[in-house]
């Protein structure tokens, strides 16, 4: 009898052990998968300004400014949590507005029997971005969607929340940082360099479908 009920105590353990294993497994984001992302983003930007006339011509930094985007990416998933995902944006600064292309890479986290995924990201792009307010055209200007000059670096950290097995809705809180080194000629000085850095902090708000 004791044998019995031994036996039957290990045959329970055995399948719960064994559901729990199934229901831990990872179970989106996995390696080959793939994620189409649209999102908005609200927030604020800022910018330094350095050049190299003398300081009675001025420089110095802006006040914060509105700042808003939006943004489609499309991940893959080299290895199960980490993927690759490229990102096009178009940003809305208070008086400009320009695409931005960056190459991100991510990582899920896989936290088990939960439908919430904790996500991280970093990525490094071009931008048409020059925050350039002067009035005057830097050499080898080009059109708003003809150049991406200027390097952007972006950060962010977020939630994926899954609605169904092929949506889920992101939640991310966003860095970017753009620097932009141009040469100015104008009629008034000689030429001159000027340098040009903007932050921006924002949220994210979006959707991506699961395939």
């Amino acid at each position: 009898m004791k044998k019995i009920l031994l036996s039957l105590i290990i045959i329970f353990v055995s399948s719960l052990s064994a559901q729990v294993k199934n229901i831990s497994e990872r179970q989106y984001f996995r390696q080959y998968d793939w994620e189409v992302t649209s999102s908005i983003s609200l927030g604020l930007s800022g910018t330094s300004i350095e050049n190299t006339l003398p300081d009675y011509y001025g420089y110095g930094s802006g006040d914060e400014e509105f700042y808003s985007e939006i943004s489609l990416s499309l991940g893959f998933f080299i290895l199960d949590g980490f993927s690759f995902e490229p990102e096009l944006e178009y940003n809305f600064f208070s008086e400009d507005a320009t695409f931005s292309l960056i190459a991100n890479v991510s990582y899920t986290i896989n936290i088990p029997r939960k439908s919430i995924y904790p996500y991280f990201k970093v990525g490094y792009g071009k931008s048409g971005y020059t925050a350039y307010n002067y009035g005057y055209s830097p050499d080898n200007s080009e059109g708003l969607f003809e150049s991406l000059d200027a390097n952007v670096i972006n950060a962010g950290a977020g939630l994926k929340i899954i609605q169904s097995s092929t949506f889920a809705m992101r939640l991310e809180l966003n860095y970017k940082y753009i620097s932009y080194n141009q040469t100015v000629n104008t009629p008034y000085a000689d030429t001159y360099d000027i340098s040009t850095k903007t932050s921006a902090l924002s949220i994210k708000f979006g959707g991506s479908f699961l395939f």
